[in-house]
């Protein structure tokens, strides 16, 4: 296992992070009702029984000019726009965000009441009139908040309605998108927290890994499967190695879904699970379990399934890590290193052939695929390389909701990184071939010759619910990336997080901790609030949660978990409530300990992969007491005696088990380290060398559920 390395500094306390309970009634990128035909409505338009069933739709952003999802047809003045949708009064807060990219002018009307005007004349507001200001440049894709009153809906169905004008008759440009969702109420991550988020909790004290999963107390685990165990149908086995998580509802549902694990094996898998929640027990029951089936000659079968990612319109599509140059069934396509879309209601994989033949996603591109993120609007995917060459990609699809056809984009930044910083802050999609079979046998060497920049381990890339931007991590440069992607071009381009040596501090129940970030960064997922949550490979194989108002200067940094020894967290997937996440635990040792989950039954991982979900306790079993471990206080370890000659005892009470000593000195180079297995309730070591040169060390002690930072000053 890699250790961290601590680089000195003063131990900093932590502001707690403030969390928004939210909940998105609709996202930018939804699909709008639409008239562009350029001439005036009549008044009633506006009302929540219009009738707009000949109207046009498309999801946003709509309009002409500038790069939007849905056009509008050019040159015209005034447009109209409607979206319906439902809501439960109480579930709503006293306010309502409304957030909106407007340009140029906008009258927005709830149910026919008049709620917002931005950029328009007071008074009477005809067709032909033109927005009060010009709107150019950045505020063009700015998002502008406001703020309706709750009282303003009504239960059920409610309508938005909005006109949007342009500037002038010769405008170039009319632009339009917008969302909807609680403000909320701020809620302290404490022990006390009565919010009902899963993003909710106390992080838990740094630890190297333990015999157990460790979560926060205010959560628990239940295992939904495991390596090994018999599918209910078709025969055969759960795979091992489980990676890739994914949920995908069934009829919108938070409680009843399919839950798609891969397996990182050769050859590969996918396992398709269909899932309920017990509202009586407050468990998760499996129904049916099995295996996705490649037996296809068109598909030779796949290859490591490692990461992938859930479509918008319901289907999981699983990456193939490894590239081969075989081509066992001679169709021209080497048979392995691409994307395959799935039906998870028929476990099989879907076919975009008018023969009706399976197929890979071909036009995507063949490489050491990690993973694929696809936009709200189901027009764009972002995916990876992890290896091969480490580039980048984005992939715009020819028809919404389709990936077997579009046009490939390989990201180059426009400066060099230096030591894994991005030097500048703009970036290029350069296009690569990929519409003959010999060029979509060739996307590693195409993409690289044409300057893709290449950032070493590209294991996710993911797109944030709030602003819109492009995260992607790079393994091996223990960094996490994000930019704008402003179509053929990207800006704002920097380092978010991460950082071998990077230090966060938090709040813990043992009071605030310092934790290095350390090395492999693997799954991204974001939640509606848009934290952001890290699940690492490599190191300590903790998940880190990342608020969505983070940054260098002010981090805002929590820790959520702790894998089970020698193994790492994969997937993470969250219900549409946000009360669930799903993730797997991957090759756990095969000695560890038993453990308990939520059922109250003993679960035993005996070196099998398995599959999880989490949740607050009060959605999530009754009686367990989960991961967890003894608790020590850091008053319970002394360091003495403390001046020192050299000579110290670290004393405890309470055994520490597996017990790691690490010495730095003031420029924080490793002086002395070691481990010391078992039990150890007194310990003596002899820092007379190292106090030598120096007159202050700084001692970090760590055990199973506990650490200290202590420092060592000589006579």
């Amino acid at each position: 296992m890699k250790r961290k390395l601590l680089t000195v500094a003063a131990l900093v306390l932590m502001t707690s992070t403030a969390f928004q309970a939210q909940t998105t009634i609709f996202p930018l990128g939804s699909s709008w009702k639409f008239n562009d035909n350029d001439v005036a409505l009549v008044s009633t338009w506006k009302d929540a029984n219009y009738d707009t069933s000949t109207w046009a739709s498309g999801n946003g952003p709509l309009g002409y000019g500038d790069p939007v999802t849905t056009s509008f047809v050019t040159g015209i003045d005034t447009a109209y726009l409607t979206k319906d949708f439902t809501v439960n009064l109480a579930d709503l807060t006293a306010t309502m965000e409304f957030g909106v990219r407007r340009d140029d002018g906008i009258i927005v009307y709830l149910n026919g009441e008049e709620v917002i005007r931005d950029n328009m004349p007071a008074g009477v507001v005809n067709h032909a009139d033109f927005s009060s200001t010009t709107i150019d440049g950045a505020a063009e894709t700015a998002i502008n908040i406001f703020s309706i009153p709750k009282n303003k809906f009504v239960q059920g169905n409610n309508r938005i309605s909005i006109e949007l004008h342009n500037r002038s008759a010769g405008s170039s440009d009319l632009t339009i998108d917008a969302y909807l969702k609680n403000t909320g109420t701020v809620i302290p991550p404490a022990n006390t927290c009565t919010g009902t988020h899963i993003s909710c909790f106390t992080s838990i004290v740094p630890t190297s890994q333990t015999s157990k999963l460790i979560i926060p107390a205010e959560h628990r685990y239940q295992m939904i499967l495991k390596e090994g165990d018999a599918y209910t149908e078709g025969g055969g086995f759960v795979g091992g190695q489980n990676d890739f998580t994914g949920y995908v509802a069934k009829n919108a549902s938070s409680t009843n879904g399919y839950l798609s694990v891969n397996h990182e094996t050769n050859p590969g898998g996918v396992t398709m699970a269909e899932i309920n929640y017990n509202p009586t027990s407050k468990l998760w029951q499996l129904t049916k379990s099995r295996g996705v089936s490649f037996s296809a000659t068109s598909l030779v079968q796949t290859i490591r399934n490692c990461s992938g990612g859930v479509t918008p319109w319901g289907t999981i599509v699983t990456a193939e890590e490894s590239v081969t140059g075989s081509d066992t069934n001679a169709d021209g396509y080497k048979d392995y290193g691409w994307l395959v879309e799935i039906n998870p209601a028929t476990a099989q994989v879907m076919s975009h052939n008018t023969n009706g033949t399976k197929d890979k996603l071909w036009q995507m591109g063949i490489m050491n695929h990690e993973n694929v993120v696809v936009n709200n609007a189901g027009t764009t995917a972002y995916y990876g390389e992890d290896g091969g060459t480490n580039l980048v990609y984005k992939y715009v699809m020819d028809t919404p909701n389709n990936l077997t056809s579009g046009n490939l984009y390989v990201l180059h930044l426009d400066q060099p990184l230096s030591a894994g910083n991005p030097t500048g802050t703009t970036a290029t999609w350069i296009q690569v071939p990929n519409k003959l079979q010999a060029d979509q046998n060739n996307t590693q060497a195409l993409a690289l010759s044409l300057g893709g920049t290449a950032f070493n381990g590209v294991e996710d890339v993911e797109i944030s619910p709030l602003d819109g931007k492009v995260y992607f991590t790079a393994k091996g440069l223990n960094k996490i990336y994000r930019l704008q992607d402003n179509g053929m071009t990207a800006s704002q381009v920097e380092v978010f997080a991460g950082g071998l040596t990077t230090q966060y501090s938090f709040n813990t129940a043992q009071g605030v901790k310092t934790e290095s970030w350390g090395d492999g960064n693997d799954n991204l997922t974001f939640d509606e609030l848009g934290n952001l949550w890290v699940l690492q490979d490599g190191g300590k194989n903790y998940i880190w949660v990342i608020a969505p108002d983070h940054t260098a200067a002010n981090p805002k940094v929590r820790l959520f978990a702790s894998m089970p020894a020698g193994s790492e967290p994969t997937g993470l997937t969250f219900t549409p409530d946000h009360k669930f996440g799903f993730f797997s635990v991957q090759h756990p040792d095969s000695t560890i300990a038993t453990d308990t989950d939520a059922t109250g039954n003993v679960i035993d991982y005996k070196g099998k992969s398995a599959t999880m979900v989490i949740a607050l306790q009060q959605f999530l079993g009754t009686t367990a007491v989960l991961g967890t471990t003894e608790t020590i206080k850091e008053t319970e370890v002394t360091v003495s005696p403390n001046p020192t000659s050299g000579l110290v005892k670290i004393t405890s009470p309470k055994a520490l088990k597996n017990l790691e000593v690490t010495a730095y000195s003031m420029d924080g180079k490793i002086v002395y380290q070691k481990k010391f297995t078992g039990n150890n309730s007194s310990l003596d070591l002899d820092f007379t060398s190292q106090l030598q040169s120096t007159r202050v060390l700084m001692l970090n002690i760590e055990a199973e559920g506990f650490q200290k930072t202590v420092k060592i000053l000589r006579k």
